[in-house]
């Protein structure tokens, strides 16, 4: 069940990377749908992997890509095809993990890497940092405004599973043991999901989890809050993985104890 790329430079640090839904996936829908598309062609879409070109400038850490190919096109890491399966997901991880002796994990990733990287930072002990870009806090929500006709790839025609999976960020077995990881999330005033993410940080809060939000006020939305900000994103990853903030702070300015703003408009 984990599969993808690990890039090994001796480092004790580990950086996972969770994969966002590239284009081409997202057009692909409707074809794998109606079974034009078969599953050889997703498996190759899969091989595409974003971020590569960070982890090869940037060598003080070891990387992990990991494929999201479940519920026929991607899953969110979590779903396939009606079933939750970050349990056994998770199971794999900190086998891997404990494998290579890692003692400092980032899990980081947009979209929905970003929910993936928020997911296994709460629930592995192991992981110490998430860096959680524009991430789907209620993905049901999500898939009905990106493919509602061909959601039956995600949910299996099962209703109660989709209301399951919408509110999987505020399922209770997830805060069982409360996560340690230092959690930072980056979103956009215009993000599709920008007040679920803000809703969310009070919950966690209630929880007695903290995190650190980054927001752009740009005009940007979703996919260009990513690719169009790179710098900042970039720096506060090299920042985590040399346990400095000497980019962050020259990328973003300091409004709270727990809220950041970018420079850059």
């Amino acid at each position: 069940m984990l599969h993808g790329k690990h890039f090994q430079n001796g480092s004790k640090t580990l950086v996972i990377v969770f994969q966002n839904a590239a284009k081409p996936l997202n057009e692909a829908i409707p074809a794998i749908f109606n079974n034009k598309c078969d599953q050889k062609q997703v498996a190759e879409m899969h091989e595409r992997y974003t971020w590569i070109k960070f982890a090869e400038r940037v060598k003080e850490a070891d990387y992990l890509f990991i494929k999201d190919h479940f519920s026929s096109v991607y899953g969110w890491y979590f779903i396939d095809s009606g079933t939750f399966i970050y349990e056994q997901l998770n199971t794999e991880l900190t086998a891997f993990i404990k494998s290579y002796g890692y003692q400092k994990v980032i899990a980081f990733g947009s979209s929905k890497g970003g929910t993936g990287a928020l997911l296994y930072g709460l629930i592995n002990p192991l992981i110490t940092h998430v860096f959680s870009l524009v991430p789907q806090i209620h993905v049901a929500d999500f898939i009905n405004t990106l493919c509602p006709d061909e959601k039956r790839l995600f949910f299996a025609d099962n209703t109660a599973f989709e209301k399951q999976v919408n509110q999987i960020f505020y399922s209770p077995q997830l805060y069982e043991q409360k996560t340690t990881s230092a959690i930072y999330f980056y979103t956009g005033l215009l993000d599709i999901q920008f007040k679920p993410l803000l809703q969310y940080r009070e919950f966690l809060q209630k929880m007695g989890i903290a995190s650190k939000l980054f927001c752009n006020r740009s005009n940007e939305r979703h996919t260009r809050l990513v690719n169009q900000y790179t710098p900042f994103i970039f720096g506060v990853l090299e920042d985590l993985i040399r346990n400095e903030t000497i980019q962050t702070e020259r990328e973003a300015v300091q409004l709270g104890i727990d809220s950041y703003i970018l420079k850059a408009e």
